[in-house]
Order: structure tokens, then C-alpha cells, then sequence
């Protein structure tokens, strides 16, 4: 056995158990490295670490004794045993056994602060402290933390705070005053009795208790309301034109069913002040009414993906068309009440598609992914513990929504496609720098600083870079989460001086030239750009960051100056801000040489001082009229006339279906009839328009002297506008058509 003073110095600070007491003074205790002989004097007692604890490298220790994961102090593990010499196992996820480590180097995970929410687990059966009165599941706050890390949890229904575990509980998102909340569609009767409210009613949180109870104003009642956060959800501030789907716990709808399904997707066509909202779906003729609470979010597609029919779909909503389920096709086009509008390769026609009848392809082998934040419940892979952003490169899919995926510090893990996102991967050739602000990479600087700027030369399985930096020897290994691609020029780029830089010579901010070159510069491979400006004989140099691309110019287009240019800076040759010019030629330093005719004084413009003209192609949701020059439409009038105002809904071909506020079906027009107008947006500052006698929805309270502003806008261009001095009254519901633009200013 050996003695106190044979202790090296590297091990007074060891921790181990006592195995033998001899007498009151004495004591024989073990450490991984033996049994020692002791005083009672010569140790202290300390709070122990006990198994399931979550636990990680101390800060100052910077080589594990038996080894670490990686290396990191970013890893953590769950504690899984205490060996009879003090040694203690940790796991890890992906790990196939325990990991050995000294107790000395470990420290618990401070996973949780005072004022955190937090929840208990809705699965615990038993605890340490005894689980008592409270229920699984339960919201309450972090009241207090023990010396042992063990926390102290207020609850609503308890008078004294609950003695638990870090392990027992998990973080919620919080609470905060302002929230829009109901109660659970799962909870039948509230820890606090209904007063009159129902699963529908939507209040606001005006004040939370110390415990996390929640005071709330509800429509309809003189007396607030309280309730239990655990009772509670939050609503979703929902916005028009957002994609939604009744929630899986709603098994009653107000006004029924009708033919929607919980897989139908739709989008919102309108919101009221008193909670409900309408939904258009694209296989109905009718929009959809249901309260907020009714309805969730869901993923917005977007034009460009790829998209096929569920598996479980058997008729399509939109019939197949020639379609199958083996079809795969790209959403070209969107329709406001959510129809897909798909090319599929050798069809001239495009395929309209129901949004709940089908899924993105989802991820494939070789997709670069990141890890999602998790705000409440931890992925059951725990995938925080990997430490910061993580980025990584799917190396398997299986059809029941897993995958596997490899980072380049460690094993392949399997998730759920749920819990990673897509994103634009790097390649071989690409110029790299490090993140602003990065203050170490993953496997230290090793001769980089945070300057370095490099190029990718190989990039492993797992998504390691290998890296050529300037000034260093041999290749630089990196951790992708790590870098960020730099913005690469080539010569005849066109590009614009951002907001930030310095003005030099006649050169400033939204000044646009024209790329010359790529200039190497020192040791620090400083990129330099060189760049010509049409005012400038001298090429501007600088740091790409300065710069930003913008569309060059093209011989045959038609420009004019803009209306805020009121000296050009060559002149105007006879011309002003509404003549329409043809671009003749394009100098190599971007001016512009407009088109003349023969006997006239020749013409050339900065191409900082010019605008596009140009009829653009009718998009998705843009707002238009009937030309003043269509005397009858195609289709007739119907209940339109010149001055209707209506959003585009769909596109085919030649023919616009536009929505109008006053009709419930769609508009239908040849595209050549229309012209786009302004469209209104929340905040203008508007008054009803001179000239109109009777507003489509009456005058109520206002005039023609009234001035408002736009607090709401549905998808089909009705207008809700809130007017000065009318506090409490319900906004005022206006056709575009009857509403223009306030010019004069006031306070609102």
C-alpha cells in the first residue's frame, strides 16, 4: 500500500472513495492510480457524481487522462458507472461502450439558469428527490440552483418550489408577455376552471406570475383570466399568404369538415381582429372559414423543387393527368390558393398538383445538411452535444424518413430528416475565409489566422476540406463549419459599390462598373479587385467585401434616367427623365452609348444613373387592372371595369385568372388586356380616393378627409385600414379601387 507523502504532485487534487475507515483520524481511501493511507486532515469531502448525470471536460483540463471524444469541451456524455477505483464510465450517442475518464477532470453540465422554463419529462415515473404531487408534463420555472446542481422548480398548483434533477426536466420555449394563447385541444378540463372561454378562444398574456402563471385579457370578458402554462399553447402569428393544415388535435371544426382532409394544404386568404381566418384551397370554388386555432404552418414549397405524388395518394385532388406515382416533376409556378404548377420533361403543358397530395424528393446521398436549433425538447440524439453549427454530408436515406449522415469529427450518426436542413455545399476550387468573428476553428489556427483566405482543394466523404493557404507548407484540414465561401469576380462582372465604402475621386455608394481583373497582393494573398467606372479614367482597387453583383447591361435595351438623377452625369443631349432610349453599345467600363439618329448629337449615359424599361412577364400575386386602351375583354366585363384593382391568382399560357375583392370566384383575362399597378402594402399611409360618391362597403365613420393607415391586406386585395381618432372601433374594410395613397404627412 503506499503512503500520503508518496503522492506525485500531479494527483493532490484526485478524487476517490473511501474504502476502510481504521479510526477517527485515519482512513484508507482509493484512486485510480492505487489505495492510499490518509489522515482525515489530508482530505475533503465532496458532492458526488452519481450515474445518468450529464458531464463534460473541465475548462483548464487540456489533455483528458484516459482520452476525450474528439478532444472537445464541447461533448458531452451521460454517466453511465463508477468503477471500485474511482474511475467513472461516460457514454456518448453513437458511442459502442463507455468511455474511461478521471473524476477529477469531469465537472456536471450546467444545463439549466435561474428563470429558465423548463418542463417536467412527460415520461418520468420515479425521481431522486420523490416526484410527490407533481405532475409529468408540468411548466414551472428555475427557481434556485443547488451547490450539487440540483434545481429548484416553481410550479402553479405547488406552494413551495420542487426539489429535482437536471436529468428530470427539459427546456420549453417561454412564455412572454404579448403572446396570443389557447388552451390545448388534449386538455378537456383547465387546472383553472373555463369562464366561458372554449378551445377556440385566443387571449393575450398581459402578466406571468414568479410560479409561470399566466394572466390573460379574452375576448368577450370584463375580467382577465388565468391559467396554468402547462393548460397553454401558443398561437401562431399567422400572416396571409401563409401555407397551413388543420392540426392533428383538432377532431372538430366549427363549420365543419366539408372536404378538406388533415393532409389538405392551403394558404391564407384573410385574417380577422376576432380570431378566425379563410383559407383557400386549390380544389375548392370557395374559401375555407376556421378559427387560427384550428391550424398550423406548414412548409412553404417553393418554385425550382422537385416534388412526387405520396405513395398513399390514390386519386390526385387534380386528377393524374397522364401522371403516375413514378412521376417526378419541378415546380415552375404557384398559384395563390396553393395549386403547383409542375414541369415534367416531356410535356409541353404544365401538370397542376394539390399541395397535400405531394412531398419534396427530401435529401439524397451526397445533400449537405446542418443540424436544426432544438429550443425545447433535445432530438433524441442528442444531436446538441456535437457543439456548435454543425455541418455534415448524408451518406444513406431510407424510406422511413433516417438517415445517416457523417461529420468530419466523428462517426456517421443516424437522425430524422426533421431534424437537419439542406444547404449550398462547397466544391473543390472554391475561395474560402474563415467566419468573421470565429474565435478558434475546431482543431486550432496550426499557422491560419483569422485573415486567411484559401482555396479548396479536396474535399473527404465526411465533408473534412483540405485547404491551400498561402504561406503554409502543406495542406490545412478544416471543419466546413468553420469557413464561408468569398465572393469570387471575374473580369466583366458588373457590379455596384456597396453602402459602406469611403467615396473616392467621383466614385461612391451605388456607383456601378465593370470588373478588370484580379489582383494578388503581399504575403496575406490579399484579392484585390480591380474595377472601371465609366467617370473615372483611374481603376478603382479594393477588397471584394466592398462589392456586390448587380445584372449587366445588354446592347438593344431600353433604359431611361432615373427620376431622382436631375443632372446626368454627361448630359442630357436634348433628352430628359421620360424619354425612353435604346442602348447602341456598352463601353469595357460599363457606359452606356445610346442609340441616335443620324444628324443628332450622340448620347452616352452612367450606368449608375439608369434604369431597365421593360414589360415584364405577369407573376404570382402582382397587382393589375384593365388597360385603359381595352374596350371589351375577351371574357366581357362582368362586374369588372377599368378601375378595378385584383391580384393575380394563376397563369396559363396567355389567359390571368385575377382575384377581385368584391367577387368570390376568379377573374378570367388574356394576359395582354392587363397592366400592373402598385400594390398596397401594411403601413401605407392612405385616404379614400376624390371622386368616389359611395366607398363598395359604405362611408361608415369616414370622409373623404379621413386618414388612415393599411393594417391588413388579404390575398385578393381588400384592404383593412385603421383611421386616426377611431380607437376601438373595428377597421374599416376598403376596396383598392376606392383607396389611394396619402401624400401629405401626419402622425399616426
Amino acid at each position: 500500500m503506499a503512503s500520503s507523502n508518496e503522492l506525485e504532485s500531479d494527483k493532490l487534487k484526485s478524487v476517490g472513495f473511501v474504502q476502510s475507515v481504521l479510526d477517527k483520524d485515519n482512513l484508507v481511501v482509493s484512486f485510480f492510480f492505487g489505495k492510499v493511507h490518509l489522515s482525515t486532515s489530508e482530505v475533503v469531502k465532496i458532492i458526488p457524481l452519481e450515474r445518468g448525470q450529464h458531464v463534460k471536460l473541465k475548462e483548464d483540463v487540456k489533455e483528458a487522462r484516459f482520452g476525450w471524444p474528439e478532444q472537445s469541451h464541447n461533448i458531452s456524455g451521460t454517466l453511465l458507472s463508477v468503477d471500485d477505483d474511482g474511475i467513472i464510465r461516460v457514454g456518448f450517442p453513437g458511442g459502442s461502450r463507455g468511455w474511461k475518464a478521471d473524476p477529477t477532470e469531469i465537472k456536471r453540465v450546467e444545463e439549466f439558469k435561474v428563470g429558465d422554463w423548463v418542463r417536467v419529462r412527460p415520461n418520468l415515473t420515479t425521481t431522486k428527490h420523490e416526484l410527490g404531487s407533481v405532475t409529468p408534463g408540468s411548466i414551472g420555472i428555475v427557481y434556485c440552483i443547488g451547490p450539487d446542481c440540483s434545481l429548484f422548480i416553481t410550479l402553479t398548483y405547488l406552494p413551495i418550489p420542487w426539489h429535482c434533477e437536471p436529468e428530470e426536466v427539459e427546456h420549453v420555449v417561454p412564455f412572454r408577455i404579448g403572446d396570443r394563447v389557447c388552451v390545448k385541444r388534449s386538455v378537456l378540463v383547465p387546472r383553472y376552471a373555463w369562464g366561458g372561454e372554449t378551445h377556440r378562444s385566443v387571449g393575450i398574456i398581459t402578466e406571468i406570475e414568479n410560479d409561470g402563471l399566466l394572466i390573460m385579457e379574452m375576448p368577450n370578458r370584463p375580467m382577465p383570466w388565468q391559467a396554468d402554462p402547462s393548460d397553454m399553447e401558443k398561437v401562431e402569428d399567422f400572416q396571409v399568404a401563409d401555407w397551413v393544415r388543420v392540426k392533428d388535435s383538432v377532431s372538430y371544426l366549427e363549420h365543419g369538415w366539408e372536404d378538406i382532409t388533415r393532409n389538405s394544404i392551403g394558404i391564407v386568404h384573410s385574417l380577422d381582429d376576432d380570431g378566425n381566418m379563410s383559407i383557400a384551397f386549390c380544389f375548392k370554388n370557395k374559401h375555407f372559414a376556421c378559427s387560427v386555432t384550428d391550424v398550423e404552418k406548414v412548409p412553404h414549397f417553393e418554385v425550382g423543387q422537385k416534388i412526387h405524388v405520396l405513395p398513399s395518394v390514390i386519386e390526385p385532388r387534380l386528377g393524374w393527368s397522364k401522371e403516375s406515382h413514378v412521376t417526378v416533376g419541378k415546380i415552375a409556378r404557384i398559384d395563390m390558393d396553393g395549386a403547383l404548377n409542375v414541369r415534367v420533361n416531356g410535356r409541353q403543358s404544365l401538370w397542376r398538383v394539390s399541395p397535400g397530395d405531394v412531398e419534396p424528393l427530401g435529401f439524397e446521398v451526397g445533400d449537405w445538411v446542418r443540424t436544426k436549433p432544438t429550443p425545447g425538447t433535445k432530438s433524441s440524439y442528442d444531436l446538441n452535444t456535437i457543439g456548435k453549427e454543425s455541418i455534415a454530408i448524408v451518406h444513406s436515406a431510407q424510406d422511413s424518413g433516417y438517415l445517416d449522415i457523417a461529420f468530419c469529427y466523428r462517426k456517421t450518426m443516424s437522425v430524422h430528416r426533421t431534424e437537419i436542413e439542406k444547404i449550398a455545399g462547397f466544391k473543390v476550387g472554391q475561395h474560402v475565409r474563415f467566419h468573421r468573428g470565429l474565435v478558434e476553428p475546431r482543431w486550432g489556427w496550426r499557422g491560419a489566422h483569422p485573415g486567411s483566405q484559401g482555396i479548396i482543394t479536396k474535399i473527404h466523404a465526411d465533408g473534412e476540406m483540405a485547404i491551400a493557404f498561402l504561406g503554409l507548407p502543406e495542406l490545412w484540414s478544416g471543419d466546413p463549419a468553420d469557413f464561408e465561401v468569398e465572393q469570387e469576380y471575374e473580369v466583366g462582372d458588373w457590379v455596384r459599390l456597396k453602402d459602406n465604402p469611403n467615396c473616392w475621386n467621383s466614385i461612391g455608394p451605388s456607383c456601378i462598373g465593370v470588373v478588370q481583373g484580379v489582383r494578388y497582393e503581399g504575403d496575406e494573398w490579399n484579392r484585390s479587385i480591380c474595377v472601371a467606372f465609366s467617370s473615372e479614367n483611374e481603376r478603382w482597387v479594393g477588397p471584394s467585401s466592398k462589392l456586390e453583383r448587380v445584372n449587366k447591361f445588354l446592347v438593344g435595351q431600353k433604359v431611361k434616367v432615373k427620376q431622382c438623377i436631375k443632372q446626368p452625369r454627361f448630359g442630357w443631349s436634348g433628352h430628359n427623365n421620360a424619354s425612353i432610349v435604346t442602348i447602341k453599345a456598352i463601353d469595357a467600363d460599363g457606359k452606356l452609348r445610346i442609340y441616335t439618329p443620324k444628324g443628332s448629337k450622340p448620347w452616352a449615359l452612367d450606368p449608375s444613373e439608369v434604369e431597365v424599361v421593360e414589360q415584364a412577364e405577369f407573376q404570382i400575386g402582382e397587382w393589375v387592372k384593365v388597360r385603359t386602351s381595352i374596350s371589351t375583354p375577351v371574357h366581357q366585363w362582368g362586374e369588372v371595369t377599368h378601375s378595378s384593382i385584383g391580384v393575380v391568382h394563376r397563369i396559363e399560357v396567355e389567359d390571368l385568372w385575377v382575384a377581385f375583392c368584391f367577387m368570390e370566384k376568379l377573374w378570367l383575362c388574356k394576359t395582354w388586356e392587363m397592366e400592373q399597378v402598385r400594390p398596397f402594402n401594411i403601413g401605407d399611409k392612405v385616404k379614400i380616393r376624390d371622386g368616389v360618391v359611395t366607398p363598395r362597403w359604405g362611408w361608415g365613420m369616414e370622409t373623404h378627409a379621413s386618414k388612415g393607415k393599411v393594417v391588413g391586406i388579404d390575398s385578393n386585395g381588400k384592404l383593412r385600414i385603421k383611421f386616426q381618432w377611431r380607437e376601438g372601433t373595428p377597421n374599416w374594410i376598403g376596396d383598392p379601387a376606392d383607396i389611394v395613397l396619402d401624400d401629405s404627412c401626419f402622425e399616426f
